[in-house]
Parts: structure tokens; C-alpha cells; sequence
């Protein structure tokens, strides 16, 4: 290679010389350079586009957390409106309690209750699980002693959580 070189005339050897510097040159721009100043700009558009989705959001959260409130207590009062005597009738036979709830009267949008002669940690854990489970609100609750130690009589006011 270097005989080859050699044999070149000086003006041949500057024009080999400049032409591999273009062509390194060029290899180097579409290779390396042309490939990242791509990629950059793919980077810019998606940092816009992510910029306006980001403005979009913080537009609607408000929006989406109003309907999710109005929804939520929406379902509170469909399940408090009608259905509370449903609701505690069915989850107090679940709890065991249905044989000594003697009395249940509508009351504005909840429901009053009578129990006679009642497991008192029954009672609780059903009127926890009321509260906790399903959106109701417990607004009175008298107890009496029962004849019985752990066994009371209780009035109970049930309401829908407002």
C-alpha cells in the first residue's frame, strides 16, 4: 500500500487525501450526527406533546374528582334513599342479629331500629361493618343491659353518610 502510495504524483495524493476526509466526513454526519439530531427532535415533539397532555390533565382532575364525588355520593344516597331498609335487613341476617331485631321503622332517609336481647359484640361488628362497608352513618344508639351478661337491647338510628 505504501508503494502504491509512493507512486502517486503529490497532486494525486492531495486529491486522495481530501476525498477521504469528505468521505469520513460524511459517514461521520450520517451515521452519527444525522441519527442524534433525530432522535433530538423526536425528544422536542414528545416533550410537547407529554407538555400538553400534563396541562390537559391538570384541566380536567378538578372536572374528574367533582364527578367522582357526585357519583360517590350518589351511590350513597341510591343505596341510602329506598334500599337502607333493604340493606339492613339482609346484612343484619348475615350478622346473625335478623331473629333479635324486633322493630324497623323508616326514619327521613335512614331507617330506626329496635333490638331485644342481643349479643352486644355482635352488634358493634355489624354496626362497624355498616359504617365501614356500606356508607351508612350511625346517628343515635341507646343500649340497655341485658338480663344476660354480653346480651343488651339497643335503639339505633341508621343514616346515609352525608
Amino acid at each position: 500500500m505504501s508503494a502504491w502510495w509512493a507512486g502517486l504524483a503529490p497532486r494525486e495524493r492531495i486529491v486522495l487525501a481530501g476525498g477521504a476526509m469528505l468521505l469520513v466526513l460524511v459517514v461521520l454526519w450520517l451515521m452519527i450526527w444525522e441519527p442524534l439530531a433525530q432522535k433530538r427532535e423526536q425528544l422536542r415533539a414528545d416533550i410537547s406533546a407529554l407538555t400538553a397532555d400534563l396541562s390537559w390533565m391538570e384541566q380536567v382532575a378538578s372536572q374528574v374528582k367533582r364527578r367522582a364525588a357526585q357519583q360517590g355520593s350518589a351511590s350513597n344516597g341510591a343505596a341510602a334513599g329506598g334500599s337502607v331498609l333493604t340493606l339492613v335487613e339482609v346484612s343484619a341476617r348475615a350478622a346473625g342479629l335478623r331473629e333479635s331485631l324486633e322493630r324497623v321503622q323508616p326514619e327521613g332517609q335512614g331507617a330506626r331500629l329496635w333490638f331485644n336481647e342481643t349479643s352486644f359484640d355482635g352488634l358493634l361488628r355489624w354496626l362497624a361493618e355498616l359504617e365501614q362497608r356500606h356508607g351508612l352513618q350511625i346517628s343515635q344508639l341507646a343500649v340497655d343491659a341485658g338480663t344476660a351478661p354480653g346480651v343488651v337491647s339497643a335503639r339505633v338510628l341508621v343514616e346515609p353518610r352525608q
